[in-house]
């Protein structure tokens, strides 16, 4: 068994016993998400057994587990990296480069730390076609703020709650036992809970203005204005993987920012954005 077929297979193996921690949404009873839930497995097991044999008939089956998953996020209202993990599995079975990346990176933002999420996510933006060389100002950043880039916001916003409770425990303290050390603590508390709070904030921000994004089409023309007539922005297209961020949204054409800081407009039925819209498909 090849290796990504072999963590698919781990992966969603457990998926089974998912149900208890997944939150009860408005629009499906817990009842009906647990069976969706047991239909998606049995099909992807169905399509991993007819996957050599009958490739044709294990992306039905593929798909049909897909479409289970996908309901229990649209008409659920559930969302969690477990789910969102398992539906990257079987988009990569289904040959989806994209999506599997969307939703690879989905989960990552319930579950940064993940070991075997992080392995998945490496091994698929290995297999795109596109290449890009991070800019020199991206790498200066990332440099300098390495906290910002390489700490979740997960655990930051732990550490910005550990440092603000710090202040406070240490200020009263303070006014019992008069001593340099304690002020100097608070302060120190205070300068990295500020730290803490800018990144958070800018995180935010950024998350709602300029959100992230994957080509999902297996080819897309990047063009210089929002619309066919306009003319490419490169020579050759953009391919399915590629992750960007919108600065610009117009309906049915995005302006995106590549990682190497060039820009372009992409039709929005050639993407997906990384922030799932509850309702709304992949």
């Amino acid at each position: 068994m090849s290796y990504p077929i072999r963590i698919v297979a781990m992966a969603f193996m457990v998926a089974a016993s998912l149900c208890p921690s997944w939150a009860q949404g408005a629009g499906l009873e817990h009842a009906t998400q647990a069976r969706l839930l047991e239909e998606a497995t049995e099909a992807f097991r169905a399509g991993n057994a007819l996957l050599n044999d009958d490739p044709e008939a294990a992306q039905d089956e593929y798909e049909k587990a897909t479409l289970r998953m996908e309901r229990i996020v649209r008409e659920g209202g559930v969302e969690n990296g477990k789910l969102y993990y398992n539906l990257g599995n079987i988009w990569y079975q289904r040959g989806d480069l994209g999506r599997a990346l969307v939703h690879y990176l989905r989960a990552e933002q319930f579950m940064p730390h993940n070991v075997q999420l992080q392995q998945n996510l490496a091994f698929v933006r290995a297999q795109r076609t596109d290449a890009f060389e991070v800019s020199e100002k991206r790498k200066l950043l990332e440099t300098l703020f390495f906290w910002h880039y390489d700490i979740s916001s997960h655990t930051r916003l732990r550490l910005f709650g550990g440092a603000f409770i710090l202040i406070w425990v240490l200020a009263t303290i303070r006014l019992f036992w008069k001593r340099r050390e304690l002020t100097l603590a608070a302060g120190a508390c205070a300068v990295v809970a500020g730290l803490l709070f800018f990144s958070l904030s800018l995180e935010a921000s950024q998350y709602r203005n300029n959100p992230r994004g994957v080509v999902v089409a297996d080819e897309v023309v990047a063009r210089k204005g929002d619309g066919e007539t306009y003319q490419p922005s490169f020579s050759d297209p953009l391919h399915a993987g590629t992750e960007f961020t919108v600065t610009e949204d117009r309906g049915s054409w995005l302006h995106i920012t590549l990682p190497d800081e060039r820009t372009c407009w992409i039709p929005r039925s050639a993407m997906a954005l990384v922030q799932h819209p509850l309702g709304e498909g992949a």
